[in-house]
């Protein structure tokens, strides 16, 4: 039987200091201020409800299913989710548990198999909607290692991957987000590398170059585990990961929007009358 590795953080010193700052809100206040147009409840094998917001594109264009980072508050995930609306793709996000309008609470242990019960009932309501765009899996920071582990599993099902703010050694993550030495375990943890090395789907690594967590040159190394010539390494300007996800404008969105274009093979439309000027 394999050995859930992310047990060895199911402990308060890391779980809950590394999950403080995520702040996804709630849908009990005014139904005019919510900025997602719908909630998808997900039955969870152990029969709690987990929520998803859904920011709700066209049908035939696909449909980005986003694990969030550990920092996410309601004005990033609206950036991503209000964005992508606008070109047309849909964003379904996921509450992890015990967060936003998830019941429960927050186990490391669960988050590989709750992006799996998350991703299945996505699927299923699409199925149900006649929702027929194709699957993208995105997650920012830790949740990037979630959506990579997710999109090893659904990899034939998928266009391709996007992560933001990744991280190579898992040991190297925990500690610059602060986390005591003493309670960093040994040993593998994420097993990003290993897991990259797997996947055989395109690749968007979208990182900032003063990333104080991760550096390029760190996650460089990641990377280069990828097995598709169609992956890329996009450097977005900005401060922090942190900053970086409050700076999602229209240059990130279009380009995370002719990416996966050209993964089912639409190409962007050339503005001709602006190439004859040239």
């Amino acid at each position: 039987m394999a050995v859930n590795t992310l047990e060895k953080l199911d402990i308060p010193e890391i779980r809950d200091f590394l999950f403080q700052p995520l702040d996804l809100g709630s849908n009990g206040g005014d139904e005019a201020e919510k900025v997602w147009d719908m909630v998808l409840d997900i039955p969870s094998p152990d029969k709690l409800r987990l929520s998803a917001r859904i920011f709700e594109g066209n049908p035939q264009d696909p449909h980005i299913l986003y694990l969030p980072a550990e920092y996410e508050n309601t004005a990033t995930l609206a950036l991503l989710g209000q964005g992508f609306r606008k070109l047309g793709f849909t964003l379904v996000s996921l509450d992890y548990r015990g967060f936003g309008l998830s019941e429960g609470s927050l186990y490391m242990a669960q988050l590989f198999s709750d992006a799996e019960t998350f991703y299945d009932g996505v699927k299923r309501w699409m199925k149900e909607s006649g929702r027929d765009g194709g699957m993208v899996v995105m997650g920012r920071s830790i949740g990037a290692a979630v959506a990579l582990d997710l999109a090893v599993k659904k990899e034939k099902e998928l266009l391709c991957l996007i992560m933001e703010s990744a991280f190579n050694l898992g040991k190297d993550f925990l500690l610059r987000k602060g986390i005591g030495e003493k309670y960093v375990p040994e040993g593998p943890i994420f097993e990003n590398r290993k897991k990259m090395s797997s996947f055989t789907k395109p690749v968007l690594f979208i990182h900032s170059p003063r990333d104080q967590v991760q550096s390029l040159t760190e996650v460089e190394w990641l990377v280069m585990e990828s097995r598709s010539k169609a992956t890329q390494f996009q450097i977005a300007p900005s401060g922090t990961r942190e900053q970086l996800a409050m700076h999602v404008g229209d240059v990130y969105l279009e380009f995370v929007h002719q990416y996966v274009n050209l993964r089912r093979g639409v190409r962007p439309k050339i503005d001709r009358k602006r190439r004859r000027r040239r």
